[in-house]
């Protein structure tokens, strides 16, 4: 086909036999070259390269990522570059809007594109609505592009082939103008790259990770200061859950993190996620309640923070703080317009819910406790602890108000909206929770306990 724009996808590469066809294959329509540069493959990746038609380059590796893709863009020669990893691509889609994008941006000042970065697990997240409205299922994306995980963040990937546009750092290399700022353009609405190297099997296969503190480590002797490659520092040994030696880096990252920032990053915010996850984990709770107040006064609309709060506090069985903080979480997650979708609310979110109507029961607000559980089981049928605490709710109600309760009866009609009785495992569900809830009338009255 004939190309208006020449695009020229570059990659630095390492032993990605497993992955350098797809790399190879999913821009073959639209891109003018393909540059792979690589960095001492032992296996049969430079040889799958050349098969598949690239222009093959070999770089003697200096533990300089910003020295090997600048030597690959030293090599392009088309108007545009498209520098993924081996492990990122395109979907289909996305590759057929790429070129009509860059057309548009033809005499235009900006020289780079902001996409999404979607780690892609194939996992089913939610994003929640106001309590009685339901739970809608956020649209996901799986490993071939079509749908799974939507937890995502932001890249620059795309960029025009000009002098002085290279990258800097030795790790967690970024694009940079040698005289003057990167003008991106937001893409991110319509791009998306997709990455599958964060799997535990890729990252203990290609040590990544040991590797990745070796060179934060040589980068830090020469900026001490840069609370980024501090938090990185702390990102690689919180991935080998040595969480005490991540905690010390990612408190050092925090003390140096300015405290008014150009625009609020989801790296910045991630570093007192992960205090919270790390203090809640050892028990730390006056330096998880440190980091949670350090965390909420740079991002108050960060909902994770609130979450793992409320996570912590109900595992101490402090119920009515863990329902003061999970309520938090989930309004700011209903309100929230920025575009960041908090990645761990958003992943457990019924697990959420379910927490709330828990703490409402056991600080005896029944009502809050049925509207809750309500909002889950709609969207979330076979949650045991919630329809537990909504059939407890239901047997204290009528145990103290007698005949002006709901009756037995009624509460399996209103069971019958969400569950249908005709089917012996939803029947076996209701049952199980009814006789975990000391539930006697429902047992009886609607002969639940003859299955």
């Amino acid at each position: 086909m004939e190309r208006n724009i020449k695009i020229s996808q570059c990659m630095i590469v390492k032993n990605e036999e497993k992955n350098i066809e797809r790399a190879l294959s999913w821009g073959k329509d639209i891109v003018w070259e393909q540059i792979v540069v690589d960095t001492g493959s032992s296996d049969r990746t430079a040889e799958l390269a050349g098969r598949m038609g690239a222009r093959l380059f070999h770089f003697d590796w200096i533990d300089d990522f910003a020295a090997a893709k600048n030597y690959a863009i030293e090599q392009a020669e088309g108007d545009w570059i498209v520098f993924l990893d081996a492990d990122e691509y395109l979907s289909e889609e996305d590759v057929k809007k790429l070129p009509s994008i860059l057309e548009k941006l033809s005499g235009q000042e900006q020289n780079a594109l902001i996409a999404r970065w979607v780690q892609t697990d194939g996992t089913e997240t939610f994003l929640g609505e106001s309590a009685g409205s339901g739970i809608q299922s956020l649209q996901t994306v799986k490993a071939d592009g079509s749908s799974g995980s939507a937890v995502a963040g932001t890249v620059v990937r795309i960029f025009r082939n000009q002098p002085g546009l290279l990258y800097q750092g030795r790790i967690h290399e970024q694009l940079s103008m040698e005289n003057g700022a990167v003008r991106c353009f937001d893409a991110s609405a319509a791009l998306a790259v997709l990455h599958t190297g964060y799997s535990p099997e890729e990252m203990e296969e290609k040590k990544k990770t040991e590797r990745n503190i070796r060179l934060l480590k040589k980068e830090l002797e020469e900026h001490p200061d840069d609370y980024k490659l501090l938090a990185h520092l702390g990102a690689s040994y919180f991935q080998q859950k040595r969480y005490e030696e991540a905690a010390r880096w990612y408190e050092e990252a925090a003390c140096r993190m300015p405290e008014i920032q150009e625009e609020e990053s989801a790296q910045d915010a991630a570093v007192f996620r992960n205090l919270l996850l790390i203090y809640a984990k050892l028990k730390r709770e006056d330096l998880l309640q440190k980091a949670y107040a350090s965390g909420i006064r740079r991002f108050p609309e960060e909902a994770d923070y609130d979450y793992l709060a409320g996570r912590y506090y109900i595992g101490e069985k402090r119920f009515a703080e863990a329902a003061a903080h999970l309520q938090k979480a989930i309004g700011m997650l209903n309100r929230q317009d920025n575009g960041r979708i908090p990645v761990l609310l958003a992943n457990h979110l019924p697990e959420a819910w379910e927490m709330l109507a828990v703490c409402h029961y056991e600080t005896g607000d029944r009502k809050s406790c049925v509207n809750c559980a309500v909002v889950l089981l709609k969207a979330s049928p076979y949650r045991q602890r919630g329809l537990e605490a909504l059939l407890k709710a239901f047997r204290d109600d009528e145990r103290e108000n007698g005949e002006n309760a709901a009756s037995a009866g009624q509460v399996l009609a209103f069971l019958g909206n969400i569950y249908d009785m005709g089917v012996p495992e939803q029947r076996q569900f209701v049952v199980r929770a009814a006789k975990a809830a000391a539930y006697e009338t429902l047992l009886r009255e609607a002969d639940l306990g003859i299955v």
